[in-house]
C-alpha cells in the first residue's frame, strides 16, 4: 500500500492550482507547488525557502495591506478575490491554518480566473455604458429647462470619462463662426467658455473633416502625428488628450436629405474609457434631437414675439419690453411714434401685396436706425425707443430716419418724437409721441381731396426746384412805433410769382405746403433770404431794423430747426437782435416738453420771439404764460372792428394792457388802415403798429431803396 505522506506531495504538485505554504508570523515561505513555481517563472532548483511571500508573491517590500491572516483558522477556508499587480492575474484565493510539526502555517490555494473576470468586468462595463446613456436621455426628457438639461447630461458624460471638461459646440450658420456653448468641469479646472465664442469657422475644419470620415476625432497623448489648428488650438487650453464626436441636423428639405454638421460634443482629458466613444456618439444624436427641439422652441418663442411682415417686435413684444423699462431705472428716453400715410388707399387701389411692400419699406427704415427698440404695434403703426442715449443721438438717428424717409422709403409717413432726461414717465412720453403723430397725419390727410392723395415728395421736389428757380419773392412790411412813427420794424412776406407772371398772396399756396409738410423748405428760404437782404444792408453801411420772419408750426417740429437757423445767421454774420421769429398760436399743439425745448432752444441760440395772429380763430392765454415773447401781435380781425364793435375794443385794450404787465411785452396791431384804427389804439397804449395805412408790402430791393438810410416815416 502506497504511503500517504508521499502521495500527497505529488497531487499537489500536479494540481492546476496554484499552492503555497508560508509562517504567519515569519511571512516566511517554506513550501511552493510546481505550478507556483512557474507562476513565478522560477528557474529549476531555484530556492525559495525562507524568502518573504509578500515580496516573492506581490513585489512588495512590507506586509500586505490586504493580508488575511488575521482571518484564518484551522476548521474551515478562508475564500476571497484579489488582483495580483506583480502577476496580472485575478484569482480566487481559499486560505487555512493547517498545522505541521507542531506549529502552524499558512495554506493558501489559488485559482486563476482571469479570463472569467475580464469578461465579467466587460459586462460590467458595458452595463455602466447603458445605465450612463439612459441617465443621459432621462436627463434630457425629463428636464423642462434645457440648459439645464444639457448642462446635467456633460456633466455625466464628464464623470464617466473622468475628463477634466466635457462640452458642446454649435455652429452658426449665418455668420461662419463656432462657439462653446455648453459645457462641464471638474473642480479645481478653470472654465474655458468664455474664451470660446464666435470662432472663425475655419478654425476648426480639422473636425469637419475627420467627422465625415470616421465620425469621430481623437488626439491621444504623445501622438506626434497630428498637427493642425486644432492641435494647437487645444494645446493652448492645457488639453493632452480629446475625444469628440459629431452632432448631426437633419435636413430633408433644404439639404435634399443631406446631414449638416450642427456643432460637436466632446471630452478633454479623458483618463478612462477612451475605448467607448460609441458612448459619446449615442449621447451625441440624442443631444442632437434636443438642440433641434430647443432650436425650435426658441422658433416659437421667437415667433411670438415677431411681427412676421416685418420681423420687428410684435405688439406683444412691445408691451412687456415698456413694463420691464418701467422697472428699470432710465436716464433718459427718445419715443419715436411712425403711421404710414396711406395704407388704405394703397391697399384698395394697388392691392395688399404693395401695402405689405410699403410696410415693410417702412420697417427697414425703423430697423436700420434704431435696431434696439423697434416695433410694429399696429397694421400701421410703429413705434422706436431710444434708451439711455444723449439727445444728440437721437436727433441724429431722427435725422438719419428722415434722410431715409425722403430719399429711398417707398411711402410717406407721419411720424411723432418726443425725447426726455431724468425723471422719466413712459406712458406720458409715449402718449405725446402719440399725439404728435397724430398732428402729422392730420396735416397729411388735409391734402386728400376726392380720395386721391398728393403726393408729398413731388411736392417737395418741385417746391424745391420753384425756389431755386426765383419763383418765389420776399417782400417786406414796415412795423411803426406808433408815437413817434419812427419804423422799428419790418415784417418779411412770401409772394409767389403765378403762371401769368401775377403774385400771389400767401393763402394761395401756404396752407398746401403746410398740409403737405413741405412747408420748411419755404420758411427756411424765407429766412435765408432775409439774413441775406440784412448782410446787404449792413455791408452798404445802413442801420437796419429787425425782421420778422414766419415759421409754421410744422418747420419748428423739425429736428435741430433752431440750430441750423443759427448756422444760416452767422454764415452771413447778421446780429441776433435783427431776426425774430414770428409763431402763431397753433404752436401751442406741440407736445409741451417738445415746445419748451423749442423755446430752450430759442434762448440758447440767441433768438426772440414773437406771437403772430393773436385773437383769430381763439386764442389760448396759457401759452403767454408758458413762454417768453417778446411782442404779441393782434390779428387784424380785432382790429377791423374797433370802430364799429364795443367787444373788440374791450379785447384789444385788455391785450394791450396785458402785454404791459407780461415782462414789458411789445403790443403790435397788425392790419391798421385807416386814422381811426390809429386814433383809438394810440389811446389803448399799443407800442407799433403795421398796415397798408403806413405801406404796403415792397419787394425787398424797393423796401432797401426806401427804407435802407432812413428811419422816419
Amino acid at each position: 500500500m502506497i504511503e500517504r505522506e508521499k502521495i500527497y506531495p505529488i497531487i499537489v504538485d500536479e494540481s492546476e492550482n496554484v499552492v503555497y505554504i508560508s509562517d504567519p508570523e515569519t511571512y516566511e515561505v517554506v513550501y511552493l507547488n510546481q505550478a507556483m513555481r512557474e507562476t513565478l517563472d522560477m528557474e529549476p532548483g531555484e530556492e525559495y525557502t525562507g524568502r518573504l511571500c509578500y515580496e516573492l508573491f506581490q513585489g512588495l517590500d512590507s506586509p500586505c495591506p490586504f493580508c488575511t491572516n488575521a482571518c484564518l483558522s484551522k476548521d474551515r477556508f478562508y475564500t476571497w478575490k484579489h488582483y495580483n499587480e506583480k502577476l496580472k492575474t485575478y484569482f480566487i484565493l481559499r486560505d487555512k491554518l493547517v498545522e505541521i510539526d507542531g506549529r502552524d502555517y499558512r495554506l493558501e490555494i489559488c485559482v486563476d480566473i482571469t479570463e472569467s473576470e475580464v469578461q465579467h468586468q466587460n459586462l460590467e462595463q458595458q452595463l455602466s455604458i447603458e445605465e450612463t446613456l439612459v441617465q443621459c436621455i432621462h436627463t434630457l426628457s425629463e428636464n423642462e429647462d434645457m440648459d439645464m438639461a444639457i448642462n446635467s447630461l456633460l456633466e455625466i458624460i464628464g464623470r464617466f470619462y473622468q475628463a477634466d471638461r466635457s462640452f458642446i459646440f454649435e455652429y452658426n450658420q449665418w455668420n461662419n463662426t463656432v462657439s462653446n456653448t455648453y459645457e462641464w468641469y471638474r473642480e479645481g479646472v478653470e472654465s474655458d467658455l468664455p474664451k470660446l465664442q464666435n470662432l472663425p469657422a475655419g478654425l476648426v475644419e480639422q473636425w469637419k473633416k475627420t467627422f465625415a470620415d470616421s465620425e469621430v476625432y481623437y488626439i491621444l497623448p504623445n501622438n506626434e502625428e497630428i498637427s493642425g489648428e486644432i492641435p494647437d488650438l487645444l494645446h493652448k487650453f492645457h488639453v493632452h488628450s480629446h475625444m469628440a464626436a459629431p452632432i448631426w441636423e437633419e435636413k430633408s428639405d433644404a439639404y435634399q436629405g443631406e446631414r449638416r454638421l450642427s456643432g460637436f460634443i466632446g471630452v478633454n482629458n479623458p483618463s478612462r474609457g477612451i475605448e467607448h466613444i460609441k458612448l459619446l456618439q449615442s449621447v451625441a444624436f440624442f443631444v442632437s434631437n434636443d438642440i433641434y427641439k430647443r432650436r425650435m422652441f426658441n422658433k416659437m418663442e421667437e415667433l411670438s414675439h415677431l411681427d412676421a411682415l416685418t420681423g420687428l417686435g410684435n405688439r406683444n413684444y412691445y408691451l412687456e419690453r415698456v413694463e420691464e423699462l418701467k422697472q428699470a431705472r432710465l436716464e433718459s428716453l427718445g419715443v419715436v411714434f411712425i403711421d404710414i400715410n396711406g395704407l388704405k388707399y394703397a391697399n384698395d387701389h394697388y392691392g395688399h401685396p404693395y401695402g405689405d411692400e410699403m410696410i415693410q419699406s417702412v420697417a427697414h427704415g425703423i430697423r436700420r436706425v434704431f435696431p434696439e427698440y423697434a416695433y410694429r404695434i399696429g397694421g400701421d403703426e410703429f413705434i422706436a425707443l431710444f434708451v439711455n442715449g444723449t439727445k444728440e443721438e437721437f436727433e441724429q438717428r431722427l435725422d438719419t430716419l428722415k434722410r431715409y424717409a425722403e430719399n429711398e422709403c417707398i411711402c410717406d409717413f407721419s411720424m411723432g418724437v418726443n425725447f426726455g432726461e431724468g425723471k422719466i414717465n413712459i406712458d406720458e412720453q409715449i402718449g405725446y409721441s402719440d399725439s404728435m403723430m397724430y398732428v402729422e397725419k392730420q396735416v397729411y390727410y388735409g391734402s386728400v381731396i376726392d380720395g386721391r392723395r398728393q403726393q408729398h415728395k413731388a411736392l417737395a421736389r418741385k417746391l424745391v426746384r420753384e425756389i431755386e428757380a426765383g419763383n418765389f419773392e420776399i417782400f417786406l412790411q414796415p412795423k411803426i412805433h406808433l408815437d413817434t412813427g419812427e419804423m422799428v420794424g419790418a415784417e418779411a412776406l412770401m409772394r409767389r410769382q403765378g403762371e401769368e407772371g401775377e403774385m400771389l398772396l400767401p393763402d394761395r399756396f401756404i396752407s398746401l405746403y403746410e398740409s403737405e409738410g413741405v412747408i420748411q423748405y419755404l420758411d427756411c428760404y424765407a429766412f435765408e433770404e432775409v439774413c441775406k437782404m440784412l448782410a446787404v444792408w449792413l455791408e452798404k453801411g445802413g442801420t437796419p431794423v429787425p425782421i420778422s420772419v414766419n415759421f409754421s408750426r410744422v418747420s419748428l417740429m423739425g429736428s435741430d430747426v433752431v440750430k441750423h437757423l443759427a448756422e444760416l445767421r452767422d454764415r452771413y454774420g447778421v446780429p441776433s437782435e435783427l431776426l425774430v421769429i414770428e409763431v402763431t398760436e397753433s404752436i401751442s399743439q406741440m407736445e409741451p416738453r417738445a415746445l419748451r425745448s423749442l423755446m430752450d432752444d430759442f434762448e440758447k441760440y440767441g433768438f426772440v420771439v414773437s406771437l403772430d395772429d393773436y385773437g383769430y380763430q381763439y386764442s389760448n392765454l396759457a401759452i403767454l404764460i408758458n413762454m417768453n415773447f417778446v411782442e404779441l401781435k393782434l390779428d387784424k380781425s380785432l382790429v377791423d372792428d374797433l370802430a364799429e364793435n364795443p367787444k373788440a375794443r374791450i379785447v384789444v385794450e385788455n391785450s394791450i394792457d396785458m402785454c404791459r404787465r407780461l415782462n414789458q411785452v411789445i403790443s403790435t396791431a397788425e392790419g391798421i388802415e385807416n386814422e381811426e384804427q390809429l386814433s383809438i389804439l394810440k389811446e389803448f397804449h399799443c407800442n407799433v403798429g403795421q398796415g397798408y395805412f403806413f405801406s404796403e408790402p415792397l419787394p425787398k430791393e424797393v423796401f432797401l431803396k426806401k427804407f435802407g438810410g432812413c428811419h422816419s416815416f
